[in-house]
C-alpha cells in the first residue's frame, strides 16, 4: 500500500507523458494515451485488394501477402514511436509496438497457421552499436501475443552499406544476394514466415530479403512492418 501511495505521489510530481500529445498518462495507460492510440492512423492494408505492400514484391512468387499496423505521416505517431525506438534507445517501446501490432493481426495470423517470424536483420556492426535491431524487438512483441517462434540468426546481412534506394530496380534484385545471405537453410525449407522489418519505404530492403529466403526453400513469406509511407 505504501508503496502504491509512493507510486501515486511521484507520478504527480513527475507524470510519464504521452509520446504523440504530451498529456499526462493515467494508471492502465502505458507510452500513449488512450485516445491517441485510438487514432492509430491504421492501414488495413491486409484487407486490400491490391495488397500496396505485395505489390512492392512482384516477380516473388513466394511473397503471399503482408501486414502493415500504421500509415507513416511526417510527425506522426509512428515515426515518433520509431524514432524513440532507433535513435534514442528506448527498446521498450519496441517491444511493445509488437505486441500491439501482433494484437491487431492475430486473428489473420493464427488462420495462415505460420511456423515462424524472421527479423529483417541489421548488420553486425551496426546492431553493436544500436545495442539491439529494431526488428528483433518488434518480432518479440508479436511473439508475446501469438507465440510464434522468432528464428534470429537464420537470415544475415552481409555488408553494411546502403539500400540503394536510389538505383533501379534490376540493379537492386541483381544485388540481393551480396546483402542477405540464409545461414541454416535446413531450418526454412518448407516453412510459412513472417518477415518482419519497422519500416517499409520503397520495399527493397524487405524485397530483397525475402528473394534470399525464397531462393533459400520457404514455401510461403508473408511481410509485417510496423508502419509504411505506401
Amino acid at each position: 500500500m505504501i508503496k502504491k501511495y509512493w507510486k501515486d505521489f511521484l507520478s504527480l510530481l513527475y507524470p510519464e507523458l504521452c509520446y504523440n500529445c504530451d498529456v499526462a498518462l493515467v494508471e492502465g495507460e502505458d507510452k500513449i494515451c488512450l485516445r491517441c492510440y485510438r487514432d492509430f492512423p491504421l492501414t488495413n492494408y491486409h484487407e486490400s485488394e491490391p495488397n500496396p505492400l505485395v505489390q512492392i514484391a512482384a516477380g516473388n512468387e513466394k511473397v503471399k501477402g503482408a501486414f502493415c499496423y500504421m500509415k507513416f505521416n511526417k510527425h506522426g505517431v509512428a515515426q515518433k514511436l520509431l524514432h524513440e525506438v532507433k535513435y534514442k534507445g528506448n527498446s521498450t517501446i519496441g517491444v511493445l509496438l509488437g505486441e500491439w501490432f501482433g494484437k491487431y493481426i492475430k486473428r489473420e495470423l493464427d488462420a495462415l497457421e505460420l511456423d515462424a517470424i524472421i527479423p529483417v536483420p541489421l548488420h553486425k556492426s551496426k546492431k553493436r552499436k544500436r545495442g539491439y535491431n529494431q526488428s528483433e524487438l518488434i518480432a518479440k512483441g508479436i511473439q508475446n501475443v501469438t507465440g510464434l517462434k522468432v528464428m534470429e540468426g537464420v537470415l544475415i546481412r552481409t555488408r553494411n552499406v546502403s539500400t540503394q534506394t536510389k538505383k533501379g530496380k534490376v540493379e537492386r534484385w541483381q544485388n540481393v544476394d551480396s546483402l542477405y545471405q540464409v545461414v541454416n537453410k535446413e531450418s526454412i525449407i518448407g516453412k510459412k514466415l513472417l518477415l518482419v522489418d519497422d519500416v517499409i519505404t520503397t520495399g527493397a530492403t524487405i524485397s530483397m530479403a525475402a528473394e534470399v529466403l525464397g531462393n533459400g526453400g520457404v514455401s510461403d513469406i508473408y511481410f509485417g512492418c510496423i508502419a509504411s509511407g505506401k
